[in-house]
C-alpha cells in the first residue's frame, strides 16, 4: 500500500472508539443536513451542507483553493453519522487555521516557528536509559538523518546529554528557504506535522516521501515502543494515543499534498460535486 493511500485511509477510518470520544470531547452538535457538495472553479472552492455554505469559526466563507483539498474536506462532514466533532475533521480544522488565522501570522512566521523545533528533534535525542534502546534508535533513525543533511548539504548530528543539538545557521537557513518555497496552506501542514512528531527532520522526509506516515509516527515512538515492549502498555490508551497522532500527522502530508502546487489539479470549469 502507498504511503499516499495509506494516509487516506488513517485519516478517514473511524480511529476512536465511541465510548472514548463521548467521554473525552466536549459535547458537540448533531448532524443537521443531509447532502454534502462542493461547487467551484479555477482556484475557489466551497463546501455545501445541503443549501448552506460550510464558514470558518470566524465566519468567513470556507473557501480552499484547490479542489482536491474541498472534496477531502466534504468527506470529513459527509462521514459524520450522528454528532460533529471537530477536533477529530483535521483538514477542516487546517483550512480554518489558514482562512482565519487570527494570529495574522505569515508564511515567514510559520517557518521560524518550525525551525525552533530542530534542536529538540526528536531523531536528535537518543535516549539514554540503555544501550539496547540507543542501538535501536541508531538504527532506525540514523538513515533517515543521513537523508535529511544530504538533502539540505549540512551536518547534523545527534545531542549529547540534556542541551539542544548545535544547529549551525547556514543548516537552518537551507531548511528555512525549503519550506518558503511552500506557500502558506502547504507550511501550515508542515506546522502541524511537525507539532504531533516533535519532528522536523521525519515530517520533512514523509512529506518528500522518503517514509509513509505510518512509519514517520512509528520512528517517533520508538522510545515508548520500547518501554512498552518491555513494561507492558496502558490497556487501550497508547494505542488510542497511536491512532490519534496517526489521524494527525496523516492529515498534515495530506494537506501539504493538496496545497503543493505540482500535485493541485487546476478546473477550468465550474463544477458541482456530489460527495453523498
Amino acid at each position: 500500500m502507498g504511503p499516499i493511500r495509506w494516509a487516506v485511509g488513517r485519516l478517514l477510518a473511524p480511529h476512536t472508539p465511541s465510548h472514548i470520544s463521548q467521554r473525552f470531547l466536549p459535547e458537540a452538535r448533531r448532524r443537521f443536513y443531509r447532502n454534502v457538495t462542493v461547487a467551484g472553479t479555477g482556484n475557489e472552492y466551497e463546501v455545501n451542507l445541503d443549501h448552506r455554505k460550510l464558514k470558518t469559526p470566524m465566519g468567513n466563507v470556507f473557501q480552499v483553493p484547490n479542489h482536491g483539498l474541498a472534496l477531502a474536506v466534504a468527506h470529513e462532514w459527509s462521514l459524520v453519522k450522528d454528532k460533529i466533532q471537530p477536533s477529530l475533521m483535521h483538514l477542516t480544522s487546517l483550512s480554518n487555521t489558514v482562512l482565519d488565522n487570527p494570529a495574522r501570522g505569515t508564511k515567514w512566521d510559520f517557518a521560524d516557528k518550525i525551525l525552533e523545533f530542530l534542536e529538540t528533534d526528536t531523531i536528535l535525542f537518543p535516549g539514554e536509559t540503555s544501550d539496547d534502546l540507543t542501538e535501536l534508535q541508531r538504527k532506525e533513525w540514523d538513515p533517515v538523518l543521513e537523508w535529511f543533511n544530504k538533502k539540505f548539504e549540512i551536518d547534523l548530528q545527534p545531542a549529547v546529554g540534556i542541551c539542544g543539538a548545535d544547529i549551525p545557521l547556514h543548516a537552518r537557513e537551507n531548511i528555512r528557504r525549503y519550506l518558503l518555497s511552500y506557500d502558506i496552506w502547504a507550511i501550515t501542514g508542515f506546522l502541524y506535522g511537525v507539532e504531533a512528531l516533535k519532528s522536523v527532520i521525519l515530517t520533512v522526509a514523509a512529506a518528500e516521501r522518503k517514509l509513509s506516515a505510518e512509519k514517520a509516527v512509528a520512528l517517533s515512538r520508538l522510545e515508548l515502543q520500547y518501554q512498552t515492549s518491555r513494561w507492558g502498555s496502558v490497556e487501550w490508551a497508547h494505542d488510542l494515543d497511536q491512532y490519534d497522532l496517526e489521524a494527525r500527522f496523516s492529515a498534515a502530508l495530506l494537506f501539504i499534498l493538496f496545497n503543493t502546487s505540482q500535485t493541485s489539479v487546476k478546473q477550468k470549469t465550474k463544477q458541482r460535486d456530489i460527495i453523498n
